[in-house]
């Protein structure tokens, strides 16, 4: 159902690379592959730099046996392969300083994601969108979450109350609460099914127990068809313009969208809302502070890059 849920979140964390070449280094030992850097004596291997090269390129639509993704492949290999000494520098540094994510927090930010979506169905279609598995996105968490624990020891940046009254005036709208709807659907495959559904429900059957019993959306079907709440640009339009424009109670006509058929029922509406600073001043505080530690954190990163004993291929960098 929804076509830009989340985008921001899903390409900060394809952002990071590799994870798995970066802490499988006994594995790759074994493979007997050639190398394509040590970073302080620590291996990556060509094969990981080809694989995670194959993947940006699929993910942006390159063709590297082309004329031009041949002429691009050097250029994205010295770019990803950049990223990769950087991943395993702060891999090193997490694993010295006792920051490497924990189970709990890949476990937790996953959830935070997932309930971004309004469904199971619609978390899975975000990620095959992006050529990531469940297990990707894990990975992709794990080595996100590790900076965030390496910045927190690195940096002493502090935000100051004046900071973020000043930053929450000159940014107000942007905490407003927007207009919001709950809603229910049952997700079928077929126009003549989801007409069955409807004259089901005309006969006075529950909308709840339908969605139980015959919606093939699985993550709302267990909460008998309840997207919750959710905001204008969620949803894909067809589904959207529909779910805003009825009224608590009320059940749609068939709505067809890429993932089937739906029939949908509004449960309540919140009107937006003006935001008020104590109700975001911790968000506030956070995003700030979390501008501050990563400048502080590219600074360290530098300097942890030039004292380390870095060789690409044959030829030996600071």
């Amino acid at each position: 159902m929804r076509s830009r849920v989340s985008v921001i979140i899903i390409t900060i964390l394809l952002c990071l690379l590799g994870t798995a070449a970066a802490v499988a280094v006994t594995q790759g030992m074994q493979r007997g592959t050639s190398v394509a850097a040590t970073i302080n004596g620590e291996v990556i291997y060509a094969s990981d730099l080809a694989r995670e090269v194959g993947a940006i390129s699929r993910q942006y639509g390159i063709d590297l046996n082309s004329e031009q993704g041949r002429t691009q492949r050097s250029e994205i290999s010295r770019i990803v392969l950049d990223q990769l000494i950087e991943q395993r520098l702060i891999l090193q540094e997490a694993r010295k300083r006792g920051a490497l994510a924990t189970d709990a927090q890949v476990d937790e930010a996953l959830a935070e994601i997932q309930a971004n979506f309004p469904s199971e169905a619609e978390f899975q279609f975000a990620l095959g969108q992006r050529g990531l598995t469940l297990n990707d996105l894990r990975d992709r968490l794990r080595t996100n979450i590790t900076v965030q624990n390496l910045q927190g020891r690195v940096s002493k940046a502090t935000v100051g109350d004046d900071e973020i009254q000043k930053f929450y005036q000159g940014n107000r709208k942007d905490f407003d609460q927007p207009e919001q709807v709950r809603v229910r659907h049952i997700l079928v495959e077929t126009e003549a099914e989801a007409r069955f559904v409807l004259a089901r429900l005309n006969r006075g059957e529950r909308f709840q127990d339908l969605a139980k019993t015959l919606s093939k959306d699985p993550g709302s079907r267990e909460q008998s068809g309840d997207l919750g709440f959710i905001g204008r640009g969620q949803l894909v339009p067809e589904f959207e313009r529909v779910a805003f424009t009825l009224q608590p109670g009320q059940v749609s006509d068939v709505v067809k969208t890429q993932f089937g058929f739906h029939i949908i029922q509004m449960i309540e509406r919140k009107t937006a809302q003006p935001s008020r600073l104590e109700q975001v001043r911790e968000q506030i505080r956070r995003q700030l502070l979390s501008k501050k530690q990563e400048g502080d954190f590219t600074a360290w990163l530098k300097l942890v890059k030039a004292q380390a004993t870095i060789k690409r291929g044959d030829t030996p960098t600071k």
